[in-house]
């Protein structure tokens, strides 16, 4: 029974883990489409302080000893540029990372509001990339050796000498 209920385990994780590709493509493309929103935004900031001898970070650094109307006009204009540098960034790690890595590197520096939103789309699919299928083996992999071990474990503790996995 342990070795059946591993087995399932390890379908289950090949399956899901085949997925990680996918979502990170469709992350990436979200993202993407998430920094062409902000650049003109940052574009026309960045030439309102130009007109004014200001690069934008004297401008941030003005913002930030601003009060009352500055101050509320600033705190947008600096969550927005912030955003869109964070954005770049991220991306470009993404970029980075190899097919094999970019799903984990997205696993451990998502931007959860992205995740929601490509969450919402995203419909499971077949692998039909070699590094979708190597994912699903590390799933299957990881999954079916974890419950072996541990229903072998169990058994060896509670089975009184039968064999369980």
């Amino acid at each position: 029974m342990g070795r059946f209920l591993a087995f399932i385990l390890g379908i289950g994780g090949a399956l899901l883990a085949s997925q990680g590709p996918g979502f990170t493509l469709q992350y990436m493309q979200n993202l993407q489409g998430r920094i062409d929103e902000l650049k003109p935004i940052v574009e026309q900031y960045d030439a309102d302080v130009a007109a004014y001898d200001y690069t934008r970070e004297q401008a941030m650094i003005e913002c930030r000893t601003a009060t009352d109307l500055l101050d509320a006009l600033c705190d947008g204009y600096e969550t927005t540029v912030n955003r869109y540098e964070k954005m770049i960034a991220h991306l470009a790690e993404l970029n980075a990372a190899g097919d094999y890595v970019r799903p984990l590197v997205l696993a451990q520096t998502q931007m959860i509001d992205i995740s929601k939103s490509v969450y919402k789309q995203f419909e499971p699919t077949i692998p039909a990339t070699v590094h979708g299928a190597v994912y699903a083996a590390g799933g299957f992999a990881v999954l079916w050796g974890g419950s072996s071990f541990l229903f072998g474990l169990l058994g060896a503790m509670f089975g009184g000498g039968r064999r369980y996995a």
